[in-house]
């Protein structure tokens, strides 16, 4: 039984999906240029707190909208499942980061925002492994087994290495959704 929908409203659905995560794309390749100091720090979410941080709660909310545009598209387990990571999104864009980072939390707008990271790494990998045997695409298949193991990589290794390895994993969960969204269509 497929989980993605046959409904006719399709091709909007993978617009939105696709316009949601390319936004996201090309407002972090913003931030990473009016920001080029943040490229050393795996945190991406610390760019919310410097000039043109905005950006990064936009990012944060187009990347969600890519989630929904993918929940448009499926049903059952995988539309739920694409709904709470959009949901995730959204709260990490409503709410900022503190400046001590993701390893303390000092308020309640920190605490929010951490706690939907967190909420979007397990929703979103829970997504792709949900998703991955209906995938025809042999990135599709692989990409529930390498993100993770880009997040936790990009967490913990220090300095610039750490960082960029972060930035593919954030880039993998938008590749991710126009991929499955490609399909869809």
């Amino acid at each position: 039984m497929s989980t993605i929908s046959t409904r006719a409203g399709v091709r909007p659905a993978v617009v939105v999906a696709y316009a949601g995560a390319g936004l996201y794309v090309v407002l972090l390749l913003v931030l990473h240029m009016v920001q080029p100091q943040m490229l050393g720090d795996a945190t991406i979410s610390k760019y919310a707190l410097g000039p043109g941080g905005w950006m990064l709660q936009v990012a944060f909310v187009a990347a969600g909208v890519g989630y929904a545009g993918l929940a448009l598209l499926s049903k059952r387990w995988v539309a739920l499942l694409a709904w709470l990571t959009a949901a995730a999104f959204a709260v990490m864009g409503a709410f900022r980061i503190d400046s001590v980072g993701p390893t303390q939390v000092v308020s309640v707008h920190g605490a929010l925002h951490t706690g939907a990271f967190f909420a979007v790494v397990m929703l979103a990998h829970a997504l792709m492994f949900v998703r991955r045997p209906r995938a025809h695409s042999s990135l599709l298949r692989i990409l529930p087994f390498v993100a993770p193991v880009l997040a936790v990589a990009g967490f913990f290794l220090p300095g610039l290495l750490g960082a960029v390895i972060f930035r593919l994993w954030t880039l993998s969960l938008v590749v991710w959704v126009v991929l499955t969204a490609r399909e869809a269509s």
